[in-house]
Order: C-alpha cells, then sequence, then structure tokens
C-alpha cells in the first residue's frame, strides 16, 4: 500500500512539474518515465525492496556450494599422503645403425664423495649416485664402423654446479679410424667449470677441455676422459681410436737392353703391406696389375710412379723421375778411408767427414737399389749396408779396425732396371 501510494505521488509530482512547463503529459509519457525510475531503483542498493544486490548474492552462494559439493571426497576414497618419487636409474642405447650395448650393462655407479659433502668424519665415503650410461655407434665416412662410445651423466648439484641440465661425461672425436699419422680432435660438454683429464691410450695425456692429438703409430687405442667436480666427484667416459699403418710402395724394372721403340719392359713389384695398386708409366697409361709389363711406343723421357693401397684405404706413392736416361747414372768409390779415432760415428757422411776421408761411401746417382759388404783380407765380414746414404767408418763391433786392406763389393741396379756389380779395395790408414 505504501509503495502504490508513493508511486501515485511521483507521477502527481511529475504531472504538477510538466503542467508548470504548460507541457501535456501522456499516458506513454508517464508509463515511460515510471520504468526508467523502477530501473534506476532496482540497481540501488536499498535493503528493503529486492535489487541488482541480492541477485549478486544468490549467484554468489550457489557457486559456492557447486565448489563444495564437487570437492568433497566420495566414501569409497581414502586420502593418501603424497610419498616423494625416486629416481630410478635407466639404460639409453643410442645407435646409428646396430644395437652395441647389452640389456645388463652397469648402470649404477658409485662416485667418491669427500667426507665433507656427507658427514664431515674426515674420510672418503662412497655415495650412490644415479648415472646414466649409452653407447653410441655410428659409421664413419669410409665406410668403417666406428668404436662404440661410452657416456655418463649425474646431476648437476652432485657436482657442485648451478645448472638445470645433468653434468655428461661424452667424448666426441673428430674421427675414429684413420691412417697415420692420424690427426683426432677430441670435444666434450664438460665445460670449464670441471676439470678435464685425458689419457689417449699410447702413453700421452692432456688436462685441455678439447684437446688434438696425433697417432704417429699403428695400433688400437683406448682413449679416457675424467671429469672432476668441486666437490670431488669424477665421471668417466671412453672411446676407441683405430690408426692406420701406411703401405710401402718400392718397385724395380728389369729389362734386356737398354729401352728402345717396342722394347718390353717388367715393372717387378716389391711393395709391403699393400692390396691394391695404380701405375702410371708416364705416358698416360695406366695399370692397376700387380707387377705389369709394358711396351714403350716411342723412346724418351718417362717418369714411372706407383701408388700402393692398404686394405683400409692408406696409400704411399714412389716415383722414378726420367728412367730411361742413362746420363747422370753412375757409383764411384775412394780407395783410402782414415777413421775417426775418438770413436764409432754410425758410418753417416756429410761434407766434414768426406774432407778428412773419415767415412767409405761411393758417389752415386742414380741408384734404385744397393747393397755394399766388405771383408777383411781373411775374408770376415766387417761391414755390410743396403742404405747408400750409410757407409763404413772402419770400426767393426764398436772397436777400431786394424790397418791394411780390405776388400769391397756391391750390387744393385740403377733406376732404369740396369743390374750393377762391382768390387775393389780399400786401404785403412791408422794413425
Amino acid at each position: 500500500m505504501e509503495d502504490t501510494d508513493r508511486d501515485n505521488g511521483l507521477e502527481s509530482l511529475f504531472r504538477s512539474k510538466l503542467e508548470e512547463n504548460e507541457v501535456a503529459a501522456g499516458s506513454r509519457l508517464t508509463a515511460r518515465f515510471m520504468r526508467r525510475l523502477g530501473r534506476r531503483e532496482f540497481l540501488r542498493f536499498n535493503p528493503m525492496r529486492l535489487n541488482v544486490y541480492y541477485l549478486a548474492a544468490a549467484a554468489a552462494g550457489v557457486t559456492v556450494a557447486g565448489l563444495l559439493f564437487f570437492a568433497k571426497p566420495r566414501n569409497d576414497e581414502k586420502i593418501m599422503p603424497r610419498q616423494q618419487e625416486i629416481p630410478e636409474a635407466e639404460v639409453i642405447s643410442e645407435t646409428g645403425t646396430t644395437e652395441i650395448m647389452s640389456s645388463d650393462a652397469a648402470v649404477v655407479s658409485s662416485l667418491a664423495v669427500p667426507a665433507s659433502d656427507r658427514s664431515g668424519a674426515g674420510r672418503a665415503e662412497t655415495a650412490p649416485a644415479v648415472v646414466t650410461e649409452r653407447s653410441v655407434s655410428v659409421d664413419t665416412p669410409d665406410g668403417h664402423k666406428a668404436a662404440s662410445v661410452t657416456v655418463s651423466r649425474i646431476a648437476p648439484e652432485d657436482f657442485g654446479l648451478k645448472a638445470s641440465r645433468p653434468v655428461l661425461a661424452a667424448i666426441e672425436p673428430s674421427q675414429t679410424s684413420g691412417c697415420v699419422p692420424l690427426h683426432v680432435r677430441f670435444r666434450s660438454d664438460a665445460g670449464e667449470q670441471l676439470a678435464s683429464q685425458w689419457q689417449f691410450g699410447d702413453g700421452g695425456s692432456s688436462t685441455l677441455s678439447e684437446p688434438d692429438y696425433i697417432y704417429d703409430l699403428p695400433g688400437t687405442y683406448r682413449v679416457t676422459l675424467t671429469l672432476t667436480g668441486s666437490r670431488g666427484r669424477t665421471l668417466t667416459a671412453e672411446t676407441v681410436i683405430e690408426a692406420y699403418g701406411k703401405p710401402r710402395s718400392d718397385f724395380e724394372i728389369r729389362l734386356n737392353d737398354h729401352p728402345g721403340e717396342k722394347e718390353r719392359v717388367q715393372f717387378v713389384n716389391l711393395s709391403t703391406e699393400a692390396v691394391s695398386y695404380l701405375w702410371d708409366f708416364g705416358d698416360g697409361t695406366f695399370s692397376t696389375m700387380a707387377s705389369p709389363a709394358y711396351r714403350y711406343e716411342q723412346p724418351g723421357k718417362y717418369d714411372i710412379v706407383l701408388v700402393a693401397y692398404s686394405e683400409y684405404g692408406c696409400t704411399d706413392t714412389m716415383v722414378v723421375a726420367d728412367v730411361f736416361t742413362d746420363q747422370g747414372m753412375y757409383m764411384k768409390f775412394p780407395n783410402v778411408v782414415v777413421p775417426n779415432k775418438g770413436g764409432p760415428t754410425g758410418g753417416y757422411y756429410n761434407q766434414r767427414t768426406d774432407e778428412n776421408n773419415q767415412v767409405f761411401h761411393p758417389v752415386a746417382s742414380g741408384v734404385a737399389s744397393y747393397n755394399l759388404k766388405i771383408y777383411s783380407k781373411a775374408g770376415l765380414l766387417v761391414f755390410e749396408s743396403n742404405d747408400i746414404a750409410m757407409g763404413w767408418d772402419g770400426y767393426y763391433k764398436g772397436e777400431l779396425c786394424a790397418a791394411g786392406v780390405y776388400v769391397w763389393k756391391v750390387r744393385g741396379t740403377y733406376r732404369n732396371g740396369e743390374p750393377v756389380v762391382m768390387a775393389g779395395d780399400v786401404t785403412l790408414l791408422n794413425y
């Protein structure tokens, strides 16, 4: 009743205001005015009347009740305390072509921990740490299977490092096999915060994080990397390097007479540790036979080349230049030797020893093969050499030979295949 009286009073007031301005208030205008007034009353907070605040409070209550209802545990469920997950070791085997790591490989390593990090008892203890190892195999460009690379890793906090990823001990060689001298660049993901210790398998070592190394002798070498953190913990990784030996290329040329038109030349292969060959006869003709025979159509200047290949693709080359030219092929021997009384020199000579005639050796050119023997008058062999660069220094088994006349004999071939046999005598002066 009060609301009706109030509305009637507002309507009368509204009409009286319009009448003062000489405007006739129709029923439609009055209705619009009352609706607008009602909306404003609905948005205004009034504890005595229904308004928007009552509706908002009702919606919030319904929402809270729904959340409580759905979050309530069911009768058949039991609330259990959450347990901390314990990491377990895993074996990861990644291969480029084949699986190379067995399932029973050791995964968990015992890492030495200083006492200050554990119990403070002043002695080193062994703390089990979860270490993941993997073994990787790849094919090298020459088609040979690379040796396996063992990789291990550990959480960074166990190494005293602040990092988001595990510490990884892994060796990444630039190549795992090749011919000597084999140059290998080793790389690891250790960084500068860890101490690196490399063992290259042939006695060599390094403390660089990414060392370069050269293997000069053939063999199989096991490379080991040890990483040490600030807390004394260590991780290791290893790989295998194969260094292949080179073959030795050598040959002789045999013919009955000096080469001329339509002459047949026999090339005798003396190479070692080789499985295949490539000959270049110097006139644009090639051969892959081991010991070919060849006929030159015209006399001329020819350089003979023999390339020997090992089973691993390693090579060695021998070149004999201007092989059929007689000019410049000779051997000449002295007839006197005056030994150095200070002791044996090993037979190697130079300009100074030649000035004093201290070493007996030939002056030669164009010699392909060579063997020198020197005998005493009693027939005792006092010196022998297959190296034209090494002569006789007048000593036998470290003792100076007696003065007197000695007999020498030489067998060999010149570079055009012509055999040579020479003999003579030399006088040893001891004063």
